[in-house]
């Protein structure tokens, strides 16, 4: 039985070699019922033939009864090979397996295989084997699947290596391995390695009998590398050259066809070839309506295509009833949240956008954003970028700046990841975004867009002065906000210097003047403010009158006059923009406060503190109207208030405005430390100048602990260890004040103060005090 048995797996052998697997495999299954009544033992002859049989069932297409057979050789290799013996045979067995695991789409488990088995054969047959260069092929080739692209370039390009340096030129095996691994290098859009490849491999194919299909998928590739640079007539010459060949291999009504013509289509499309990308769609749904009939999902695909067309001839409407239809087929053969119906709603968005339907397309494109979620390619984070910009642009219609603005910022990011930061596409969006940005005062990354959109203004061909200057213009105000104004005054002196070369500008010429003007007065340039605010007044005036902006002119230019104490001036400037907001946007406006205030600091300034508390608490009432009682704008006017009262010694009354202010700020869920930190330190100087030296003590310790633990404003720490100085002086405790009014003294030069600063005077002249005393005692 053993003899014959051996005879039938040799004739096995023969038929393999001849491609006869069918014959093959019914001489080993005949083989091994013949070794297992010779004998009773399970031997390697035992086990070489279950994998035999695996392998002719592997080709035949069984890849499940070859994985039984592959794992009953298998199992017995494993029992008559010692566990600590590195087993050649075996490998191939785990080799064989992993094969068939990938046939059977079980990427996961074909590795668990495929690793042991290379493992073995680095370490038996070396590194330079020809076993191995499989082995690292065919991990390479999992690695694919999961998407682990740079892991599977570097087993490919190391078993391409080999393969070169053992195998003929022009060698099946070397071609395979350039096929799979040109296909990687075209994801990774590095053409210039994968054209070489593929063109090698080619060359082989083109030398070997039944690669006909192989070639064709060869110019595919080539076809979609040529498209991925934009050498579109050589991509639909490769395409063409993959056509004909599956044309006569698979007969012209195949899906194959189909699939290669529907990408000539989209390519004659895109060079404005419309009419032959036409005839090729029309064949495309021949062939779809042969094979798959009418509900299929390659029909939306076909359709998404002809509506773009449809769209390019301004024939809306049709190109409206092909997304609509694809829309219909995606949805009814796809799972709820499948990327391509997002593609298809985004195309449907569009049309209700081009027929300013914004609430339509807005709710369209959010559904599809919806579906996108969290792109994780390419493909998908582009698509998702364009809709999540047309969503922005709609919401802009309705003027939803807010939802606008995080549309376009989610955009801008993943156009970053696909295009890079110097894209066009990346540019296109930046400025509007950048603007977007800094109304909801993220002015740091807003700066970082608007910077480099005037950049790509400046070297590009196609100069738009007034893109410029607007664009010079905000950047500006944000330096400005940002307290750059160093920075931001010639920024706006650029626009200016544009602006005035224009015809017809006032009101933007203004506009850029008040901003410069507040920019001098910052920098202490008030002369010069003056002249800027006085003239942007001017032309303002001149083409609108006295309207809202003009008003807030002249409460800049009273607020100047003030800080010259030119308080005549400052209170005329002021009443007559007291007037104007009146006017223009009602008595109870914020403005109206605003002004107020102003007032309410001349006239203290003045030492008019009558007029001073009543232009306050006018304010504070406004601001009460439109604020509530517990913004923190009306914690600011309630310590003006407190101010004026401390200096009338009505000190309960200063307390209470300042208890109250308190109390609003630690209400705030963003509340600023060091305000609060303020507001204590001026409650205990009031409680000082009221002789309670305990809740002074009380306050000017907390503000101390509150400043120390922020560390950002010493001179604030210095102030409160002074003060605590001097109550312990009042305290006749001079050893204690002493070590306060020492430490304030660091604080304040740690802050920068110079000694012949005020406060920093008057602490060394309290030292000296201090330590006269302490001598003489």
């Amino acid at each position: 039985y053993k003899r014959i048995g051996d005879t039938l797996s040799f004739m096995g052998g023969v038929h393999a070699k001849k491609r006869a697997h069918k014959k093959a495999l019914k001489c080993f299954k005949d083989s091994l019922v013949l070794r297992k009544i010779g004998s009773k033992e399970e031997t390697a002859d035992t086990a070489e033939t279950y994998h035999n049989i695996g392998n002719c069932e592997a080709k035949l297409g069984l890849f499940e009864d070859c994985l039984h057979s592959y794992c009953e050789a298998l199992k017995i290799k494993k029992k008559i090979y010692p566990s600590d013996m590195l087993s050649l045979s075996t490998a191939k067995t785990e080799h064989c397996m992993g094969l068939a695991l990938l046939q059977l789409g079980s990427v996961i488990e074909a590795l668990g295989f495929f690793m042991p088995a290379m493992e073995v054969r680095q370490q038996v047959l070396g590194s330079e084997h020809l076993d191995y260069a499989f082995s690292l092929h065919n991990v390479g080739r999992v690695y694919f699947h999961q998407g682990r692209v740079d892991d599977a370039i570097v087993c490919l390009e190391e078993a391409l290596r080999i393969k070169k340096s053992k195998l003929d030129n022009g060698h099946p095996s070397v071609a395979e391995t350039e096929h799979v691994l040109a296909s990687l290098y075209i994801q990774k859009e590095d053409i210039a390695t994968a054209i070489p490849l593929l063109k090698s491999a080619l060359s082989t194919y083109k030398g070997k009998k039944d690669c006909d299909i192989m070639k064709s998928d060869i110019f595919d590739l080539l076809g979609k590398a040529y498209s991925i640079i934009g050498i579109i007539e050589d991509a639909i010459l490769s395409y063409k050259h993959s056509l004909k060949i599956k044309r006569a291999v698979l007969g012209l009504d195949d899906v194959a066809c189909a699939n290669v013509l529907m990408e000539i289509g989209k390519l004659r499309a895109s060079t404005g070839d419309l009419n032959e990308a036409l005839i090729a769609f029309k064949e495309v749904k021949r062939i779809h309506k042969e094979v798959y009939g009418k509900e299929h999902l390659r029909n939306a695909d076909l359709l998404i295509q002809v509506g773009l067309i449809q769209e390019k001839i301004d024939n809306d409407d049709m190109a409206f009833r092909c997304y609509t239809e694809a829309l219909r087929l995606r949805q009814l053969l796809l799972s709820e949240n499948h990327f391509e119906i997002a593609e298809a709603l985004a195309h449907v968005g569009k049309i209700h956008q081009k027929r300013a339907e914004h609430f339509k397309s807005i709710s369209i494109f959010q559904e599809a954003i919806g579906i996108y979620r969290d792109p994780n390619n390419k493909k998908m984070m582009k698509e998702c970028a364009d809709v999540c910009r047309l969503l922005g642009m709609s919401q802009m219609e309705i003027s939803d700046t807010n939802n606008a603005f995080l549309s376009f910022e989610r955009s801008l990011k993943l156009r970053e990841r696909v295009f890079g930061k110097d894209s066009e596409e990346w540019a296109e969006v930046a400025y509007d975004i950048g603007v977007a940005k800094a109304h909801i005062g993220l002015h740091d990354e807003a700066v970082e867009l608007i910077e480099h959109f005037i950049s790509m203004k400046r070297t590009s061909n196609n100069q738009d002065s007034n893109n410029l200057s607007n664009a010079l213009f905000q950047l500006g105000l944000l330096k400005s906000k940002n307290r750059c104004i160093d920075e931001a005054l010639p920024l706006l002196q650029e626009a200016l210097k544009i602006r005035r070369m224009q015809d017809d500008n006032e009101l933007e010429i203004s506009e850029v003047l008040f901003q410069i003007g507040c920019i001098h007065e910052a920098k202490k340039d008030y002369l010069e403010s003056l002249v800027c605010l006085e003239e942007s007044l001017q032309l303002r005036q001149s083409i609108v009158g006295d309207d809202e902006i003009a008003g807030d002119t002249m409460l800049k230019i009273g607020e100047v006059h003030r800080i010259r104490q030119e308080f005549d001036l400052a209170v005329e400037t002021l009443t007559k923009a007291l007037e104007t907001f009146k006017s223009t946007v009602g008595e109870e406006h914020l403005s109206v406060a605003n002004t107020l205030r102003n007032l309410g600091y001349v006239c203290d300034a003045k030492h008019d503190y009558r007029e001073a508390m009543k232009f306050h608490k006018q304010g504070l009432n406004i601001l009460k109207i439109n604020l509530g009682s517990n913004h923190v704008s009306i914690a600011a006017s309630l310590d003006d208030i407190a101010g004026i009262y401390q200096k009338v010694s009505k000190y309960e009354k200063a307390l209470k405005c300042l208890e109250e202010s308190l109390r609003i700020r630690k209400l705030q869920k963003d509340c600023d430390g060091m305000e609060i930190a303020t507001n204590l330190f001026g409650m205990g100087i009031i409680y000082a100048a009221n002789n309670d030296n305990d809740k002074a003590m009380e306050c000017y310790h907390s503000s101390l602990e509150i400043s120390c633990q922020i560390g950002s404003n010493p001179k604030l720490e210095a102030q409160a260890l002074h003060q605590i100085g001097c109550v312990y002086a009042a305290l006749f405790n001079y050893r204690d004040a002493l070590q306060n009014w020492r430490t304030s003294l660091s604080k304040y030069r740690e802050a920068g103060l110079d000694d012949d600063h005020y406060m920093v005077a008057c602490t060394l002249g309290n030292i000296e005090m201090a330590e006269n005393v302490l001598a003489v005692n």
